[in-house]
């Protein structure tokens, strides 16, 4: 029996060969030359293909684990304005997420009740205060932060706070009293435990009064109203006739202690008034300097 099979080269052609030898040699070839073929060329496809499946697997795995958490948003805001040290600012403070992986916080400022709060600055996790400077004398700022987590999922905000810029420690003056100034002491917010205001100038006509009056402060301006109380004693002298009515002698004279109330709520418009209501309402200005005389706000 003759088979005719192509043969493979550069031209093919039929080339007839014994069917019996062609087996032999085919079986001899199966046995000794493709079983190390095949499985030279099989291991690397089963090794590559084991590699993609692993990978394949790897990223169903992994890939699809995303963390699409929110952060806890941070608790306890507060704050407060100050003009220690002479530099006005306001100091926020909170408590950190409970959220281990949160990565900066965000901090939104609102100029105002009523207005929308923007981006003022952010800070790092580590960071649980701020502080701001840029500030203006008698306005309220409202306040709220939000975490950022480290898969830049961002948090809800937390509950919102409003600081009015005002203390009324500082200088104080009295507008019918041009040289006399009062000093309100920081932290402690207390008026002089003593000062004086002096009443007229000279002596120079009949019933001319000059006086003094001293007031001492019993207790701490309330850091709610900035109200404070304390004890007035009233001094003066009179340019009166003497007994005879041939000159003039002055006369002195002493009242009786006053209650007074010391209200400075208002910078423009503070006030000491008398409980007894027998003297007149003195006013009080605040100058926007700090005890030192140096301006608050340049």
């Amino acid at each position: 029996m003759r088979v005719v099979l192509p043969k493979i080269g550069r031209k093919s052609r039929l080339t007839a060969i014994n069917t019996g030898m062609w087996c032999r040699q085919f079986s001899r070839s199966f046995i000794k030359a493709p079983i190390g073929a095949f499985l030279f060329e099989i291991y690397p496809i089963i090794f590559i293909m084991t590699r993609k499946i692993f990978l394949l697997v790897f990223l169903l795995f992994v890939g699809c684990d995303i963390d699409e958490d929110i952060p806890e948003h941070p608790t306890g805001l507060r704050g407060y304005f100050t003009l220690a040290n002479g530099n006005p600012r306001i100091q926020i403070t909170w408590d950190e997420s409970e959220s281990d992986d949160v990565s900066e916080y965000h901090i939104f400022r609102a100029a105002g009740l009523g207005n929308s709060f923007d981006l003022l600055s952010t800070v790092g996790s580590s960071d649980s205060s701020f502080t701001d400077t840029t500030i203006i004398w008698q306005e309220s700022f409202g306040y709220k932060i939000r975490a950022k987590d480290q898969s830049t999922n961002i948090g809800d905000f937390s509950d919102s706070i409003f600081i009015e810029c005002y203390k009324p420690s500082g200088n104080w003056g009295f507008p019918e009293h041009d040289s006399t100034t009062i000093c309100v002491q920081t932290v402690i917010y207390s008026p002089p435990s003593t000062f004086q205001l002096y009443i007229g100038d000279t002596l120079s006509a009949m019933n001319d009064t000059v006086g003094v009056m001293t007031l001492s402060s019993e207790s701490y301006l309330d850091s709610l109203d900035w109200i404070g109380n304390g004890w007035m004693i009233y001094n003066y002298t009179v340019l009166e006739f003497n007994e005879d009515s041939t000159g003039f002698d002055t006369v002195k004279y002493d009242k009786l202690p006053e209650y007074y109330s010391i209200d400075l709520s208002d910078p423009h418009a503070g006030t000491i008034s008398f409980i007894s209501g027998r003297y007149d309402t003195i006013h009080l200005v605040h100058t926007l300097n700090d005890c030192d005389g140096e301006k608050f706000f340049p």
